[in-house]
C-alpha cells in the first residue's frame, strides 16, 4: 500500500475534531484514515499539552504545532532520502552538466563512480526541484 501524505489543513482538521471531543475512531471514520494515523497526530498534541475539550486552536496555532512535531510535512525534501544523497553530489552533478553530459549519462556515472543508488526518474525529479535554472542555462 502506498504511503499517504497529508497537508497541514488535513492534519489540523484531524486535531480539531479530536480536540472537540470526537473519539479516535470517529475522527478516523470522518476523515477517511486509519485510527493509528489519528493517534500519531494526537499523540503529538498531547505531548504539547493539548487535551480534548480545551479552548479551540486556530489554523495557524495548529500549523505551528504540526511544524514542530512533524517537520517533514512542511519540508517534503526530508522524506526523500535519495534527494539527500543527491544533494551531497551537487557539485559533481554541476561539473558533469557543465561538460555537456545529458541526465541519463550523469545518472549512470553517479551509479558507477559514486555508488549512488537512485533511479533516473529520481534524478530528474531532484533536478526539477532544485536546479532547474542550472539545467536550463547549461543546456543552451
Amino acid at each position: 500500500m502506498a504511503r499517504r501524505t497529508f497537508s497541514i489543513s488535513q492534519i489540523a482538521d484531524i486535531l480539531d475534531r479530536w480536540q472537540r471531543g470526537d473519539s479516535t475512531s470517529s475522527v478516523a471514520e470522518a476523515v477517511g484514515v486509519d485510527r493509528k494515523t489519528v493517534k500519531k497526530y494526537t499523540d503529538g498534541a498531547v505531548a504539547a499539552g493539548i487535551r480534548p475539550g480545551g479552548s479551540p486552536l486556530s489554523l495557524s496555532e495548529w500549523s505551528s504545532l504540526i511544524a514542530r512535531q512533524h517537520p517533514t510535512i512542511l519540508q517534503p525534501r526530508l522524506r526523500r532520502t535519495t534527494w539527500q544523497e543527491l544533494d551531497s553530489h551537487r557539485e559533481y552533478i554541476r561539473e558533469l552538466r557543465a561538460a555537456g553530459l545529458p541526465q541519463e549519462r550523469i545518472w549512470r556515472r553517479l551509479h558507477t563512480e559514486r555508488g549512488v543508488r537512485c533511479s533516473l526518474a529520481s534524478l530528474k525529479r531532484w533536478v526539477g526541484g532544485n536546479d532547474l535554472e542550472l539545467w536550463e542555462r547549461t543546456a543552451s
